[in-house]
């Protein structure tokens, strides 16, 4: 980079830009007098910014006698650590100053990425984006103190969200809700932070600013069924570059702790969950019963607390905020880039392979001829990326390169730090890292995904479903009574495979019948295809065109009328209770009834043939159960007629085979109540 013509303190910016009000917040906190520059972001930008901050070619940048500093964030801690005997916008205790780190990269993470979907969204998409964006409103405005959310002290997380206030109108505009309904108190917070003159022109107050500890923090101790721990306990993953960062960070402390080994893949520990609450992810470390959470985090509260040997972050101010911003660079480019090169295939794999050669390079160029990152120390950001060097096998063997010949000077680096003890004895061998490798694309799916998106190419039937469905029941139904052999494949609804969002881009939902690659998509339209298809056995649909559209009217009325109780419907019994719950129930047994008289005396819904609409209701008689107990009612008291059919329906092998146990059914509810907080 070359030298910035500047003296005195600078800042790029855009008027508009959150992150750009950051920078102007803390700097009037702080009493700095600069120079503002409005950067034009939306056409040519000057060689000013392009020169001050090369990585990403972004604002906002803060010019500090010619030396930049990049990234909102980082910008802030620097204004903090250059000006330090003003207005403190991070707290002296380092647990506080950890905390306050994680939530400002929380609201970068969750608040703006939630946020900016609300506006880019519509339908389904949109409404789940609000659900979660309220979410993330009262997780903050649980964490937020009784004025701040430092206390009594406007400080660095305050600084991170106020800017956001501004986008609130638009929030609830676009979505058609009220933020001060759902989060009154960070409202309220809101207005406090503007009696400080605006933002990006705030002045603080008169007089000595006095700091409060968090009320979080102080009430936030994690205790482990009354056992013992050691005064530091670690909770990791031995396969995670995260959780080696800060084994790594303590061993070149020599602080001793106790290493506690997590189940990432199955049950996570209580300890995990009490201490980790809002990701629930490793590494967290219990310092006095106190946890940190986040790698990068956790490695400069190791920094802050034992400062006496090994310092990991230079005492200069500008220096610690260049190994901030590559710190964060790696998170955000180095590992994000080098998952996709084993995630992805064809010109997608090849793709993230320039990509990734790319940041090889700039990482190389930031290193240059120096030992380590830092110069001769170790530190910082050979931390945060030198758990990566373990993987550098995994990537070549996955996309195809050298990663010597693309950086040599990395390469040595790498093989310098193994020298030392801390990393040496922290990183697992690279053969075994690409072997763990084939366990997580065994887990997530992905071999078989890439399997699956060649189904679509051969012949035969596959079904794409999720056991509990009612409408994927039906087609296994349909299937089981034309004697139909097919291959069923269980989504994870979760994290959806390639081939059901290939097969099924409009809805993206199960049941999916491929039939020669060919998808049949909705439960109703595939039990009348596989009807079609399959003529000359067991017909279900009646031969006659009016006794036809009756089935499929009654079918419809199934649809439109009784919902499992994961539909996004507003009247399902288990989300209510009291009056709106009485009335959901009122509701469902005049459906109840109107299904009973349709049926009649006869032995199923045409006749004496099991057919079209027998096949649609017959899932729910599973969920009879779950209705009766959240409502408390008896749906054999109610529909006597409708139960005996269901008996006379379990009494079939295709129906017996397929349909859930009702326990099994309510379980499955009480997990999605936890999920989503009904209870």
């Amino acid at each position: 980079m070359g030298e910035v013509d500047t003296k005195g303190v600078l800042l790029l910016d855009f008027w508009v830009s959150a992150f750009g009000q950051r920078c102007r917040t803390a700097l009037a906190e702080k009493g700095v007098e600069y120079e503002y520059r409005e950067e034009n972001v939306q056409a040519d930008k000057s060689p000013l910014p392009l020169e001050s901050n090369p990585v990403y070619k972004k604002v906002p940048v803060l010019i500090h006698d010619g030396n930049p500093v990049c990234e909102s964030l980082i910008v802030v801690q620097y204004i903090h650590e250059a000006w330090p005997h003003r207005a403190p916008l991070l707290a002296a205790d380092p647990y506080a100053r950890a905390q306050a780190r994680f939530w400002a990269d929380f609201i970068d993470k969750k608040f703006y990425e939630c946020g900016t979907r609300l506006w880019r969204l519509k339908g389904e998409g949109q409404a789940a984006a609000k659900k979660a964006f309220i979410r993330i409103l009262m997780r903050l405005e649980g964490e937020l103190g009784d004025k701040f959310f430092g206390g009594d002290a406007f400080g660095f997380v305050d600084i991170a969200l106020v800017p956001f206030l501004s986008w609130f109108y638009t929030h609830e505009t676009c979505t058609g809700f009220s933020i001060e309904e759902v989060a009154p108190k960070l409202v309220a917070w809101g207005k406090r932070c503007m009696e400080r003159g605006g933002q990006g022109s705030v002045r603080p107050p008169q007089g000595q600013r006095v700091r409060g500890r968090p009320q979080q923090e102080i009430r936030r101790r994690v205790v482990y069924n009354g056992s013992t721990m050691k005064p530091v306990v670690l909770l990791g993953f031995w396969g995670s570059p995260f959780g080696q960062r800060c084994k790594i960070a303590l061993a070149e402390k020599g602080v001793e702790y106790e290493y506690r080994e997590e189940n990432i893949w199955g049950n996570k520990s209580p300890l995990l969950l009490e201490s980790n609450p809002v990701y629930k992810k490793i590494p967290v470390l219990i310092h006095d019963g106190k946890p940190v959470c986040e790698s990068r985090i956790i490695i400069q509260y190791i920094d802050e607390v034992w400062p006496h040997r090994a310092p990991l972050l230079p005492a200069d101010p500008y220096a610690r905020a260049q190994a901030r911003f590559w710190a964060d660079f790696v998170d955000k480019k180095f590992r994000e880039c080098g998952t996709k090169l084993w995630k992805l295939k064809g010109e997608g794999q090849a793709a993230a392979k320039e990509e990734f050669i790319g940041i090889l390079k700039l990482l190389e160029g930031e290193l240059g001829d120096k030992k380590y990152f830092g110069g001769d120390t170790f530190g910082f950001v050979d931390i945060a990326l030198v758990p990566f060097v373990s993987w550098f096998y995994t990537f070549e063997t996955c996309a195809g390169f050298s990663i010597e010949e693309a950086a040599p000077k990395l390469v040595a680096w790498g093989k310098r730090c193994m020298e030392r003890e801390s990393v040496a004895k922290t990183l697992p061998d690279p053969h075994k890292a690409y072997e763990t490798l084939g366990v997580i694309k065994k887990r997530l799916g992905i071999d078989e995904r890439d399997r699956a998106m060649a189904d679509l190419e051969t012949k035969g039937v596959v079904l794409l479903d999720f056991w509990v469905s009612p409408f994927g029941q039906r087609c296994r139904i349909a299937l089981a009574e034309k004697g139909v052999e097919y291959e069923y494949r269980e989504e994870n609804l979760g994290d959806k495979s390639p081939l059901l969002l290939k097969s099924n881009p409009v809805h993206k939902k199960i049941p999916v019948l491929i039939h020669d690659g060919k998808p049949v998509c909705e439960s109703l339209i595939i039990v009348q295809y596989i009807d079609e298809v399959w003529p000359d056995c067991a017909p279900l649909l009646p031969a006659e065109p009016y006794a036809r559209a009756q089935a499929r009217f009654w079918a419809d009325f199934v649809d439109k009328k009784v919902r499992p109780p994961y539909a996004d419907a507003s009247h399902v019994l288990w989300k209510l209770k009291g009056e709106g719950q009485a009335a959901a129930k009122e509701e469902l047994i005049g459906i109840l009834k109107l299904l009973e008289g349709e049926l009649g005396d006869k032995k199923y819904f045409a006749g004496d043939a099991f057919g079209f609409v027998d096949i649609a209701l017959v899932p729910f008689v599973s969920w009879f159960y779950t209705y009766e107990t959240c409502a408390g009612f008896s749906v054999e008291e109610v529909a006597p007629k409708l139960v005996a059919w269901g008996k006379r329906c379990m009494e079939r092998e295709s129906v017996a085979k397929t349909l859930s146990e009702p326990h099994k059914v309510y379980e499955f509810v009480g997990a999605l109540k936890k999920r989503f907080g009904v209870e």
